[in-house]
């Protein structure tokens, strides 16, 4: 029977704790429109991910001669996945809104700088699992969803009315409204993982591989990032690649809608809707593929479609509908 593959509780099992602060200021610009400044941080400690604590040490498996299970320092069991409370966090931001209204149109915008870094993001997730048990404090960086900026606006405006009150015309010409969300963010980090033991613990989870140069690149569906800068470090040895160095695609969305309710008569209104999500079709592109191919002398950048994105998120979608109010 081969050993067992264990998840424990580690201790001492300490509360995780945030503390946040904030101090904003807002100011009447002119009738009607409000801008508020804001600075936001928190602090995280005590909390939870999860860390291998069974892996054995790295460099000394001989290959044909041993086991990795007997290099475990827990004999008899095999991987063990203890969730730590040893993960720390720090949120630092400036956020900026800005609202206007008006006799016919409503506006909103908000923008957000930040940075959020930690040792680990989730309290489960196998990326957040450190390649090198016995050095997790490398693992500090940027979080896994932390995004530099984030710019968001909602407006809705009414259009003016192209027929004389009480024509026939009226009622199909008049109240009609357009609005919008517009969503612009920057993309979220990510590893480049290799796909073999090359540190020889039992396991090739989220080993990185050795950084050589620029990891930016031509940022196109074809190479999202520079493929030639990485190497394989030596057999028994973990790269020197920090967490999440390389950031994904942001997002580009722009949703409409324009709508008009008519009255049907007393007490029930029909109201028509013509909506498109994304409707410049702008790409968004998904996650390129961050696993190097590692053989047991080199990498090879070029295989499996290393660098490429492949996936995008929804695109355009147009729906029409009616809504029958009684």
């Amino acid at each position: 029977m081969p050993p067992r593959t264990v998840t424990a509780l580690g201790l001492p099992m300490l509360a995780p704790t945030i503390q946040q602060w904030s101090l904003g200021v807002d100011r009447q610009m002119a009738r009607g429109s409000m801008l508020r400044v804001s600075y936001v941080g928190s602090h995280g400690t005590h909390l939870m991910r999860p860390v291998r604590t069974n892996d054995p040490p790295p460099g000394q498996y001989i290959s044909g001669r041993m086991h990795y299970n007997y290099l475990r320092p827990y004999r008899g069991w095999g991987s063990i996945t203890t969730r730590q409370t040893s993960a720390n966090s720090n949120y630092h931001s400036v956020q900026v809104g800005y609202t206007r209204r008006m006799v016919n149109m409503f506006a909103g915008i908000s923008y957000t700088f930040s940075k959020s870094i930690d040792d680990g993001s989730t309290e489960r997730g196998g990326g957040d699992v450190p390649p090198d048990n016995r050095n997790s404090r490398i693992e500090r960086a940027v979080s896994d969803y932390d995004r530099t900026h984030v710019l968001s606006a909602n407006y809705s405006y009414t259009i003016p009315s192209k027929a004389r009150k009480g024509s026939r015309f009226a009622p199909v010409l008049n109240g009609w409204q357009v609005s919008g969300i517009t969503k612009l963010y920057s993309g979220m980090p990510f590893d480049v993982v290799m796909n073999s033991d090359v540190a020889q613990v039992g396991t090739s989870s989220n080993q990185r591989p050795m950084l050589l140069g620029n990891v930016k690149g031509p940022r196109t569906a074809e190479q999202w990032f520079n493929i030639n800068a990485f190497a394989r470090p030596a057999t028994g040895a973990f790269g020197n690649l920090g967490r999440n160095t390389l950031r994904r695609p942001g997002i580009n969305k722009w949703d409409v809608a324009i709508f008009k309710t008519f009255r049907v008569q007393e007490g029930k209104t029909l109201q028509f809707r013509a909506e498109a999500f994304n409707m410049p079709n702008h790409p968004s592109f998904g996650l390129p593929a961050n696993s190097l191919t590692t053989t047991s002398t080199g990498v090879t950048p070029t295989a499996n479609n290393f660098g490429v994105i492949t996936t995008t998120r929804d695109a355009r979608v147009m729906q029409i509908a009616l809504r029958l109010s009684f």
